[in-house]
């Protein structure tokens, strides 16, 4: 398996977060599962962060982006009250798909806990086929 080599510097765009006591598994560390919750979180912050309006989009177009694959690669623990800041970029979009790249860290220590990278393929609501990604949207999603 390959790493995802990232660090701070790498993002822009950052969604922040709080562990809440129901994230975390028994030994007291934040359940493997939240860590792709909060990527998923910081997807949709980015789309704020850009100003695409995801969801007006899917109303008009009857397209969505659908998760295919999520890779994620735990580096350090997290624990009750610990912040996170989450970057997010996108990594490559092509006809139909697009991938993304997110890394976790801790806000007070700035450590990567975790790496993510997730693919999404957009597809149409009616058929629920693969779609054109455009230019346009590329163009929204400033890649």
């Amino acid at each position: 398996m390959s790493k995802i080599e990232i660090s701070r510097e790498d993002f822009q765009a950052f969604w922040e977060a709080t562990v809440r006591y129901y994230e975390l598994d028994p030994q007291g560390v934040m359940h493997n599962a939240n860590h792709v919750a909060f990527f998923d979180q910081a997807i949709t912050a980015y789309f704020k962060h850009v100003n695409y309006d995801y969801f007006k989009d899917i109303e008009e177009t009857k397209k969505d982006f659908h998760t295919v694959q999520v890779l994620v690669q735990y580096h350090k623990p997290l624990h009750f009250e610990d912040r996170v800041e989450i970057g997010t970029k996108i990594k490559n979009i092509g006809n139909t798909s697009m991938t993304w790249i997110m890394g976790m860290f801790n806000k007070k220590s700035g450590d990567l806990v975790s790496s993510c990278e997730a693919v999404h393929v957009y597809t149409d609501q009616t058929t629920m086929k693969p779609t054109l990604i455009t230019d346009e949207l590329k163009k929204k999603l400033n890649f």
